[in-house]
């Protein structure tokens, strides 16, 4: 198979996996509708509860969190339900000070729900004056939900707030759902003025679905009027997906007379994943009218996936006969992770009686994260029965069911991998626990990685490593000092990362992360650390991160600086992140580098944006530094070279 259609094999399964998340996120989306629905609003008559004892009351429901943790949602829910909005804050504070975990994700989430019902504005204040570690992103999904439910219109015009571009998608996506549920062609309407960069594919999806529920016809002339872009393809694709549900061969039809090209491709994928789970016969018949070629391949592959939801014997059987070779392995792998979520031990089974290593290599860790999510001690029998001739395969499949387990049982998981030091994947298990660990109780997790044997391919100082960088998202003054009394860089063999060592490396991730949330302070422990080329890479970056929180801080403190190399870094960073705000002042600090190569590159970084913006004021500068004639002659060749560029893009 050449290239060509191996690409589009490989596009085929990204829809699809696409398409089942944007239906996952709609079920999500309607199980809270349903959830703040049925919560309704608290009755006028209703006894007001003094606020400090059920927030004390709801510090003792969360304790049962790591106990009973679907006793504590209910309870959560009943707290919520008595809750004043105006108490909302106060709430939230109490739930911040205690262990994290299921149950107060689960009471942030509803508290946050209820504020929002009753003023979405200062709900979103709030979430938007989180930090990125402390759950910015899910708060401020929270609030447009909730708001999107209650007001849409008003919920598009905030979306404006919303910083990152991600986030804005999705809150996007969830609020053309809901306008488009109301009047599609409407929705359509806000959608398209609103500005380009505002235009989300999802969005173009959700209204289209919604469309397509109502009235597919209206929806597929619509679609059809769009220009020719990915929002249409989306459009059709999703369109498809709706009417599908309602008319299989309906939308079959319409699908497989559109032109040919990818919106085709994907609106006929959307409706034989229907067909496959209620006429798989239709879907097969129709697949073999279609020539052959790239577009029936990946339609093949996803068919047969999808198929295997309802009868994976008979999609088994159907590839067999009807695909060879790559195509035949890639349409097993997708049956085999269909079969590996819905019956993992059948999946199994059904391994253990092929010898493929092409689907073996592929299915076999896929299916022990699959498994593992249903029944961890299962899938560890299983990993550990797997023959020395699927080594890889067995290796990372070990490593998958670990993960797994330590996303839900951290605790449990490391007892287990610390029975097995000698395991060839040691190393990578320690390290994948202690970083869920460290998520959920730093401490716990911390302690237990510097108690790992030094020994042990470095699984010790490597977990360390892991544990600390990742505590400092959430507290790096805390980080820094258990990095440095930690006894885990004695222990360590021979130093890892080049001479540095990996306490050094550890140092340097957390001032990075350190610099993120405050500048000056990471800065200040630069000095504290040994020199070499990782610590340079860190300054770099943590002198980039303060410049742009506070340039005149840390530009008064750079000229503080003692003329080294350091200095002359910290001025290349300086330049590089402000000096386009003010060309003379980067001019000038240009000329205090001390090093002449990077003193010559400094000015010409100046110089090239100067130039194009105003050649003369560059040229008298050159004129008036205190340079040798030879460098003054390259400056001015700079600003001959980038005016003219400028002028020509002009």
């Amino acid at each position: 198979m050449n290239p060509k259609n191996k690409t589009i094999l490989l596009a085929a399964l990204l829809i699809a996996a696409v398409a089942a998340l944007i239906a996952q996120q709609r079920q999500i989306t309607q199980l809270q509708q349903s959830l703040l629905a049925t919560r309704g609003a608290l009755p006028a008559s209703a006894p007001r509860l003094v606020v400090g004892t059920r927030i004390a009351d709801l510090s003792g429901i969360l304790a049962l969190g790591g106990k009973n943790e679907l006793a504590s949602m209910r309870q959560v829910l009943d707290f919520v339900e008595h809750l004043n909005p105006a108490d909302a804050r106060a709430a939230l504070d109490a739930i911040n000070k205690r262990p994290q975990n299921t149950a107060s994700d689960f009471a942030k989430k509803m508290v946050l729900a209820r504020w929002a019902d009753a003023d979405p504005a200062a709900a979103l204040a709030w979430a938007r004056s989180r930090t990125l570690f402390d759950g910015r992103g899910a708060a401020i999904a929270t609030v447009f939900e909730t708001w999107a439910a209650n007001d849409p219109a008003a919920a598009l015009a905030a979306v404006n707030l919303v910083d990152d571009p991600r986030a804005r998608e999705e809150i996007y996506q969830n609020i053309f759902s809901r306008l488009a549920t109301a009047n599609p062609a409407g929705a359509l309407a806000t959608l398209r003025n609103l500005p380009a960069g505002q235009q989300s594919l999802s969005s173009y999806g959700e209204v289209f679905y919604a469309w397509a529920l109502q009235d597919p016809k209206a929806a597929s002339a619509a679609a059809q009027n769009l220009p020719p872009s990915l929002a249409r393809n989306q459009a059709i694709q999703q369109l498809a997906a709706a009417w599908a549900q309602q008319d299989p061969a309906s939308a079959l039809a319409w699908a497989g007379a559109l032109p040919g090209g990818n919106s085709r491709t994907d609106a006929l994928m959307s409706a034989l994943t229907a067909i496959a789970k209620d006429d798989p016969s239709a879907g097969s018949a129709y697949l073999s009218s279609l020539p052959n070629g790239a577009a029936k391949n990946s339609l093949l592959v996803n068919f047969a996936a999808n198929w295997a939801t309802s009868d994976p014997a008979a999609a088994i059987a159907w590839t067999d006969k009807n695909a060879s070779g790559y195509l035949h392995d890639q349409a097993l792998q997708g049956i085999l992770a269909q079969m590996s979520e819905a019956d993992p031990a059948g999946a199994a089974k059904y391994l253990s009686q092929i010898s493929l290593a092409s689907v073996r290599d592929v299915a076999l860790p896929q299916l022990a994260s699959a498994w593992a999510q249903k029944d961890i001690q299962g899938a560890l029998a299983w990993v550990q029965s797997l023959p020395a001739s699927d080594a890889d395969a067995r290796n990372q499949a070990f490593r998958n069911v670990v993960g797994t387990w330590s996303q839900t049982d951290p605790a449990s998981a490391a007892a287990f991998v610390i029975t097995i030091p000698k395991d060839p994947n040691f190393r990578g298990m320690t390290d994948v626990i202690t970083q869920n660990w460290v998520n959920a109780d730093p401490q716990a997790a911390i302690a237990w990685a510097e108690a790992l044997p030094s020994a042990g391919a470095g699984a010790q100082a490597n977990a360390m490593r892991t544990a600390l960088s990742t505590f400092a998202n959430a507290d790096p003054q805390a980080a820094w000092d258990l990095a440095q009394q930690a006894t885990w860089s004695r222990n360590t063999q021979p130093p890892l990362d080049g001479n540095a060592g990996i306490e050094t490396k550890t140092l340097a991730n957390i001032v990075i992360a350190w610099s993120t949330q405050d500048g000056a302070a990471a800065a200040a422990h630069l000095s504290d650390m040994p020199p070499g080329s990782i610590v340079t890479s860190a300054t770099n970056t943590v002198l980039s991160n303060w410049i742009k929180q506070d340039p005149q801080g840390a530009s008064q403190a750079i000229d503080a600086m003692p003329p080294s190399a350091n200095r002359d870094s910290a001025i290349t960073q300086l330049i590089a992140v402000e000096g386009k705000n003010d060309l003379p002042t980067a001019f000038a600090w240009a000329g205090t580098v001390g090093n002449p190569t990077a003193q010559n590159n400094a000015y010409t970084t100046v110089l090239q944006e100067w130039a194009k913006r105003d050649p003369a004021a560059a040229s008298a500068a050159v004129q008036a530094a205190n340079v040798s004639d030879t460098q003054r002659a390259a400056m001015q060749k700079v600003i001959f070279q980038f005016s003219q560029a400028g002028a020509i893009k002009n």
